[in-house]
């Protein structure tokens, strides 16, 4: 059991195998396909029958590693919308922004991490936009 989790499926590639990872009321569930296109649809059908927005993300572990020169290597997810969706979690409030491709990620927000957020986002504009 994991408490305080939200709901949420997420998929992985391990070994050549895709897991759906699913968290329904705090229980953990993960179920393995051969087929990649068979476990995003499942995920997909998990997703809709728990009421969650969206593709459903592919997880890493620990992207970058403890490596901070490996953060170079992440795409960038360019924001092209903010979801006026309202959904709160046991964490605080739940955020959802689409990119270009329509790719939707999840945004779990507390009051200090969303302060933080704004105000990195407002000093970066700040120094980019300044005259």
């Amino acid at each position: 059991m994991v408490v305080g989790e939200p709901n949420d499926v997420r998929l992985k590639n391990l070994n050549g195998q895709w897991i759906v990872q699913v968290v329904e009321n705090g229980k953990v569930a993960r179920h393995s396909f051969s087929a990649k296109a068979v476990a995003e649809s499942y995920a997909e059908f998990q997703r809709v029958r728990l009421g969650l927005p969206g593709k459903p993300p592919i997880w890493e572990d620990n992207p970058v590693d403890g490596h901070p020169e490996r953060l170079r290597e992440i795409s960038d997810f360019i924001i092209n919308d903010v979801l006026d969706l309202a959904e709160y979690s046991d964490r605080g409030i739940v955020t959802t922004i689409v990119d270009s491709r329509g790719v939707r990620l999840r945004l779990h927000l507390t009051v200090m991490t969303s302060e933080l957020l704004c105000e990195r986002i407002a000093t970066a504009l700040e120094r980019r936009y300044a005259e």
